[in-house]
């Protein structure tokens, strides 16, 4: 009886077998859509080696019924950090419909604010992909943070994502008192912010953005720096590294 029911398992499983390997019900086309920054061949030759495999070595993982979506979301997003989010849809019984959406450029990422080769940004702080060179200031500029030098930065964060939601939040923040960033150099623990129009913020990293931000201000709203400014002055730097103390000077 044990071996009658055994045959019979094992006859099963074998005819399920040949069944999901009939080709009428196999993958055989791969199509992307939505994809500017990674290649299509290297989207479809990546998604052809997971089917390439089977299960158990018995159930080919070709098949419209069985194949593992999951594992080639996972693998693509993993495998090209410029894809954000991947989708499949079967068009007809052979056809794998593949949509890539991308992370968009946020910013720039380079190893120093005076390099030319860079990287984008998306708005997380993960850099994804080699940036062309700009004449000008398109994109907002990032350098230092915690990459190493030594290897590719693309799939890496430049800092984590608290540190950069916060970072960008001050950022805007100083756009309603005239002051236009246009790169941010954070050193071990300081951030340097170049200013459009010249001259620089120096903020301690450890430093609360809120009390800076208030800091600020109060000096732009101060007698003396109107004065300044009335006279045509224009700021080389201010430095909020020292508590409550202030510290700014004028260029010439």
């Amino acid at each position: 009886m044990g071996v009658s029911i055994l045959i019979i398992f094992a006859s099963a499983i074998f005819g399920l077998s040949w069944f999901l390997n009939q080709p009428f019900i196999v993958i055989n086309n791969l199509t992307v859509s939505g994809n500017s920054l990674v290649a299509t061949n290297d989207i479809v030759n990546t998604v052809k080696n997971i089917i390439a495999d089977s299960y158990l070595g018995l159930f080919a993982k070709n098949n419209i019924l069985i194949y593992p979506e999951k594992i080639i979301r996972q693998t693509l997003v993993a495998a090209f950090p410029a894809i954000k989010e991947v989708s499949g849809n079967l068009k007809n019984w052979q056809t794998l419909q593949l949509s890539v959406r991308e992370r968009s450029p946020f910013a720039l990422w380079c190893q120093s604010i005076d390099s030319a080769d860079c990287f984008y940004l998306d708005d997380d702080g993960l850099i994804f992909s080699v940036a062309p060179v700009f004449s000008n200031n398109i994109f907002l500029k990032f350098a230092g943070g915690q990459i190493s030098a030594s290897s590719s930065p693309i799939g890496k964060n430049f800092l984590s994502n608290d540190e950069f939601r916060q970072l960008n939040f001050f950022l805007d923040s100083l756009t309603p008192l005239g002051l236009m960033p246009i790169s941010l150099e954070v050193g071990i623990d300081e951030y340097q912010i170049y200013l459009k129009n010249g001259g620089r913020l120096i903020i301690g990293a450890a430093d609360d953005l809120s009390k800076v931000l208030e800091n600020l201000k109060t000096i732009f709203h101060s007698e003396n720096l109107k004065k300044a400014f009335a006279r045509g002055g224009a700021i080389d730097y201010i430095d909020f590294r020292y508590g409550n103390k202030v510290f700014y000077k004028f260029k010439n």
